[in-house]
């Protein structure tokens, strides 16, 4: 599975020190588990971050990996602290890149995670790696 920290495009602005680094297998029970880490991870190294924010959008991201891998081995995350904001990326085997900004019935229980992560998230994209792809987005810490 392709490294994400390594990965030119975090190359192209710094991406900060890694606060979190996990591999989980691909399947539901990664969601609660990258949630604790990032959690634990966020109140003994930075404090002020929005917590609750960054924890829905790794849900978000982390059920779409599950969901989405083709595979189903498994999903690697990584935590980054930028200058002003705290990045979240997530790695899977499938190789098509996700669009967000598509309609969705109100009564479908999924299609709005992506969403979700567009509203809330400073910004948020995706790229292939060798083999699959990366779902990253940028919180904001600092006002």
């Amino acid at each position: 599975m392709g490294e994400i920290a390594s990965s030119p495009r975090f190359g192209e602005s710094p991406a900060g020190p890694l606060l979190l680094s996990l591999r989980l297998s691909a399947t539901v029970e990664a969601v609660p588990r990258a949630r604790h880490a990032l959690r634990a991870v966020l109140a003994q190294r930075v404090p002020g971050a929005p917590v609750d924010t960054l924890e829905l959008l790794l849900s978000e991201l982390v059920t779409n990996a599950v969901q989405h891998s083709t595979r189903g081995r498994t999903v690697a995350v990584a935590v980054l602290r930028r200058e002003n904001s705290i990045r979240l990326a997530v790695v899977d085997d499938d190789t098509a890149l996700p669009e967000a900004g598509g309609a969705v019935d109100l009564l479908d229980e999924h299609g709005r995670g992506l969403l979700l992560v567009e509203a809330m998230a400073e910004e948020w994209g995706s790229y292939p790696v060798p083999d699959g792809k990366v779902v990253w987005c940028d919180v904001k810490t600092v006002e």
